[in-house]
């Protein structure tokens, strides 16, 4: 099978798609090559597979940026309501891309297209290359599009949004979404003929496939510099607008007025990016020193090695007011670990997988309902001490092993190019 992909986030940068995406590639047993941008606002710390690009063919063209610069740019954005939004600010790099990827589709014989959005335009580039060279094409999802709750438009945004998504959804041969929910809420509005073509793809973890020599850890200062701390709890990703970790904060604050001494043998730790405005608040500022403590952004190899060293980890999402439709890849790599898994989630997606992981619902707390988050944190220190300290039920863990998935995904282009699955 000699696949052509499409995936603007590569490794080795440090992005949910790259670890996602590239992950999925890299246990595929088939022939890709790759078409991806070069992204320099994130880093190069991916590290997981060195000799990625060894088993991946690589196409990368670098965005050009945007389509104006500098003054004309910010009088375009004041001015044409569409400008650099619809569906994101990659057109130009699009438009770059086109030449290149029909040259290498040649040269290489590919078979069949597959594109991986987000970003959106990953799949509007595929809807192009494929209205020229008819290959069958499969479109992944990690998220919705004009559906996406977390991405506010206005009507004309979103009217052109949806209109962009029925032109990918009803060209494609194959669609798949990371979750049932996000799939039922996608497909709702299409025809029953187009439902048919959809399926279901989850994230993957992959915790032990590692080329070259480990790097070296940082050591892990802790948040033990707190004398009598014996277990460490640790959010590993970036927090930023709505995922905010203020839930966690303020549940702490009102356990200690409660029980002054509920943390003294536990400390919080958040290893990546936290935004400095989410830690404004009071409560964060009440809070004892050294009880929660910010670690930064670190090589993913190594964030790896901090989540198996946790005792518990911990799952921060926005507040929704109706069920969640996402899977984030952080808590399918949290159920690699084998660690237990407490979460700061709304009902839905996230939710049932950690109660199903948990055994239990009350390992989760929805981020609005913080006497919620409190009852959650009891339940989960009470754990700590006990012998639920190893995670959930192994066929959980298998059922997102990155090669199972990778082979589900073959099936799917097998699938997409009308092949037998099986």
């Amino acid at each position: 099978m000699k696949i052509f992909a499409i995936c603007y986030y590569a490794p080795p940068k440090l992005t949910p798609q790259a670890i996602q995406i590239g992950r999925q590639l890299y246990h595929l047993d088939a022939r890709v090559e790759l078409l991806h941008g070069s992204d320099p606002q994130f880093s190069d710390a991916y590290d997981q597979y060195p000799d990625f690009f060894e088993r991946i063919g690589s196409l990368c063209v670098p965005s050009p940026g945007t389509f104006f610069k500098g003054f004309l740019h910010k009088v375009a954005r004041r001015l044409l309501p569409l400008y650099n939004t619809i569906p994101d600010g990659l057109g130009p790099w699009r438009r770059r891309a086109l030449g290149p990827a029909l040259e290498r589709i040649a040269a290489s014989g590919s078979e069949v297209l597959v594109s991986f959005g987000m970003p959106m335009s990953d799949h509007l580039l595929a809807l192009e290359i494929k209205r020229r060279t008819g290959l069958p094409w499969l479109a992944h999802f990690s998220d919705p599009w004009s559906d996406n709750p977390f991405h506010p438009n206005t009507w004309m945004e979103h009217r052109v949004n949806a209109a962009l998504e029925r032109r990918v959804i009803g060209a494609a041969d194959r669609v798949l979404f990371t979750s049932q929910r996000t799939l039922d809420l996608v497909m709702a509005k299409y025809p029953p003929a187009w439902r048919a073509r959809a399926a279901v793809l989850p994230h993957a973890w992959d915790m032990d496939n590692f080329a070259g020599p480990a790097p070296a850890l940082a050591p892990a200062v802790a948040v033990a510099a707190r004398p009598g701390v014996r277990h460490v709890v640790r959010h590993i990703g970036a927090c930023y607008g709505a995922r905010s970790p203020e839930p966690l904060f303020a549940a702490l604050a009102r356990m200690l007025e409660r029980q002054p001494g509920a943390f003294d043998a536990v400390a919080f730790e958040f290893v990546g990016h936290v935004s400095p405005n989410l830690l404004a608040s009071d409560a964060y500022k009440a809070l004892p020193a050294g009880l929660v403590r910010m670690r930064g952004q670190v090589g993913y190899r190594e964030s790896l090695q901090l989540a198996r060293d946790s005792d518990a980890l911990l799952v921060i999402d926005a507040p929704s007011k109706l069920p969640s439709v996402f899977l984030p890849s952080k808590l399918v790599e949290y159920i690699g670990a084998r660690r237990p898994v407490w979460g700061i989630t709304p009902p839905g997606t996230s939710a049932d997988l950690i109660a199903e992981w948990a055994g239990s619902a009350d390992a989760c707390a929805a981020p609005d309902d913080i006497e919620a988050v409190t009852r959650m944190l009891r339940t989960g220190l009470a754990a700590l001490d006990g012998e639920a300290g190893q995670g959930g039920p192994e066929a959980v863990a298998e059922r997102f092993a990155a090669p199972r998935v990778a082979a589900a995904l073959k099936a799917q282009i097998a699938l997409a190019m009308g092949r037998d699955a099986s």
